[in-house]
């Protein structure tokens, strides 16, 4: 465990100018007046402002490095943080995935673990490279990682009937009925064999399961039924319970004090909800998110960002572009310097993930990136870097190393720098030293973190034409 382990940091400077509106549409102004050609304008004028806090995103950091300690650590932290953990903390596991959830201000956090090293389940559901089509009830939603969108599972079924085995789901799990009949000797000895059978089936189906798919059972307790309710139908679920939860109160608070439904004066804000995750994490995040897409799940009324730290592709191009532009404004994806996991899987038609990437390079400077504004297409990063000093070459980490524990160090001699950068700690602190120099936005063609576009940054030039650049640094 980290000892210095701090959900929020006050001093962590805002972006002012691209958390305020008017501030941020006077840069954009001045960034038209400073053009050099029309598409430049043109693009300016379609740029939204991104919808991306830097202190949310370091405690959302934070709490997507939390997520891989035990049960007992992250309730201790997250109640030292302020959190309801009493009321709202709930741990969750399904298959070889873990998750938690609570709640803070009205602030609900769904933080997915990523891959465990002493899971061998975790790393197989990464190997497996095989995409599946996903449809919804209004059209298909593009091609996905098979073993990311199957760990997630899909909504509880509640009964399967059976001529002699009625299973049945209940908060306990599944139960087994079996129902004999006595009535001759005929029915009595057929009875009796179909139930051997499906007792001898049920015992060998779930056995299987077991060996196939190990759980840690330390996140949820050895007694409760993980298997046939879904990673995805638990967190929906309890979410629902924690919003249905804050409405009954708000409804008695109005009572009491003789409002009229109309009177708003005292009402509560909505809840909000913040899907977060580092590696395996990140990509379940999105999953997620795409499910509550799918299905229609009421907590698309609710969802205020999805923030995600080093995640791997998960899917084809046309997935990322069913995401709306509403929704993009609000999903970012973190990749740090030359992190080789989100630049991975390389083929397949593996693509992007949807929304904003934002960028932190070595010195912790900030890039934000929003989908090309024409065809919502995600910015992918570049590719790595093997021409440049990095890793313990690299000024900026030199500079850095005094700071660092011995084991980080030791992982630094003993790691190449693309595995290296993946690591949560430097996105943690990354963000939290960090600043939000650019929001750069372009219609194809753009790779995020490219030198040579930072540099037109920097200099008026031909490339400069083809990208809008908003300069939001303080």
């Amino acid at each position: 465990m980290d000892p210095r382990i701090e959900m929020f940091d006050d001093s962590i400077p805002r972006s002012k100018h691209l958390e305020n509106s008017e501030l941020f549409k006077q840069r954009k102004q001045l960034r038209m007046t400073d053009s050099t050609g029309p598409e430049s304008r043109a693009l300016t004028s379609l740029l939204k402002r991104p919808k991306y806090s830097l202190p949310l995103a370091y405690t959302l950091s934070v709490a997507s490095k939390l997520v891989y300690e035990e049960v007992d650590i992250i309730k201790y932290e997250l109640k030292k943080a302020g959190f309801d953990v009493d009321h709202t903390f709930k741990p969750i596991a399904y298959k070889n995935i873990c998750a938690f959830i609570t709640e803070k201000d009205d602030d609900i956090l769904l933080v997915f673990r990523g891959t465990n090293p002493l899971n061998i389940q975790n790393y197989l559901t990464n190997i497996s490279m095989t995409m599946t089509d996903i449809k919804s009830p209004w059209g298909p939603m593009g091609k996905v990682h098979k073993g990311y969108w199957k760990a997630m599972g899909e909504p509880m079924k509640r009964k399967e009937d059976h001529e002699t085995v009625k299973t049945t789901i209940t908060p306990d799990g599944p139960v087994l009925h079996i129902e004999l009949t006595n009535t001759s000797v005929y029915r009595t000895i057929v009875s009796a064999v179909q139930g051997t059978g499906k007792i001898i089936k049920f015992l060998t189906t779930n056995l299987f399961h077991h060996v196939k798919e190990p759980i840690d059972s330390s996140w949820v307790g050895p007694d409760i039924d993980i298997r046939t309710n879904s990673m995805y139908a638990l967190a929906e679920q309890h979410i629902l319970d924690l919003i249905h939860h804050h409405s009954q109160e708000e409804k008695q608070s109005r009572r009491r004090s003789g409002l009229s439904h109309g009177n708003t004066a005292t009402t509560k804000k909505r809840k909000r909800l913040f899907i977060t995750g580092h590696s395996l994490g990140g990509a379940m995040g999105t999953i997620f998110l795409a499910k509550m897409l799918q299905s229609k799940s009421p907590l698309l009324d609710h969802f205020a960002g999805l923030y995600t730290y080093g995640q791997p592709k998960i899917s084809d191009a046309e997935f990322s572009k069913v995401f709306s532009p509403s929704m993009t404004s609000k999903i970012f994806h973190h990749v740090y310097n030359n992190d080789i996991v989100p630049r991975t899987p390389s083929f397949w038609h593996y693509d992007t993930p949807p929304g904003s990437l934002v960028y932190i390079d070595s010195a912790f400077n900030i890039t934000i990136y929003p989908p090309n504004p024409y065809t919502n297409e995600p910015v992918p990063v570049r590719p790595i870097s093997f021409l440049h000093l990095s890793g313990l070459l690299n000024r900026y980490v030199i500079r850095r190393l005094p700071q660092e524990n011995q084991i980080r160090i030791l992982f630094r001699i003993l790691f190449p720098f693309f595995m290296n950068d993946h690591f949560i700690n430097d996105y943690c602190q990354g963000l939290r030293q960090g600043t939000v120099q650019w929001i750069i936005m372009g219609a194809g063609g753009l790779e995020g973190g490219d030198e040579e576009q930072q540099k037109a940054v920097h200099k008026r030039g031909s490339l400069q034409r083809r990208l809008s650049i908003v300069d939001v640094h303080d």
